[in-house]
């Protein structure tokens, strides 16, 4: 009555295509969210128009998953609509890593927050005002989907960084 139990083959490839299409769709909609980082690495027109892009392709999804409804009945829909809403925005980090993080080599992120750091320190901003502007370009959010030998660097450098602003304010301060 509720369940289906005889799911055809076009149902599992349904569930694989529309897993993959909300992948895309939450990647897009966490472009949006790089829009104002500089250090970020982005493509501009899609940080601009990700997020509407990513809510159509998502209302997409669900209406295309609500046109099967007949054939998968009310606990298969959300079973289905369960595992396309949480496998595909688990796989939107590796749509990140495989358009932005393959040509990134190891000490990239180290050299261009310390480059950063300087440059707006050189700018006329002190040590404390530099580092908090430092972590604003840098979002959390952003770090915690990087790879590991990625997240570990940018928080040692950011660890640093603070460290050394630290001491220099503390020095001059004397």
């Amino acid at each position: 009555m509720y369940v289906h139990t005889e799911l055809e083959p076009y149902l599992i490839f349904l569930n694989i295509f529309l897993t993959l299409c909300w992948s895309l769709s939450t990647w897009l909609t966490m472009q949006n969210k790089k829009l104002h980082s500089e250090l970020i690495p982005q493509n501009q027109f899609i940080s601009k128009n990700g997020l509407v892009m990513g809510t159509l392709l998502m209302i997409f999804c669900l209406y295309f998953l609500s046109l099967f409804y007949n054939e998968l009945r009310f606990a298969m829909t959300l079973i289905f609509g369960a595992i396309m809403v949480g496998v595909g925005s688990y796989l939107a980090k590796y749509f990140e890593w495989l358009i932005f993080l393959q040509e990134i080599k190891s000490g990239y992120w180290k050299q261009k927050l310390t480059n950063y750091f300087f440059d707006n320190y050189g700018n006329g901003l002190g040590p404390k005002s530099t580092q908090k502007v430092l972590e604003s370009m840098i979002s959390e959010w952003w770090v915690k989907i990087l790879p590991i030998s990625m997240e570990s660097e940018i928080r040692e450098t950011l660890k640093k960084i603070v460290i050394e602003s630290d001491k220099y304010s503390r020095s001059r301060d004397k």
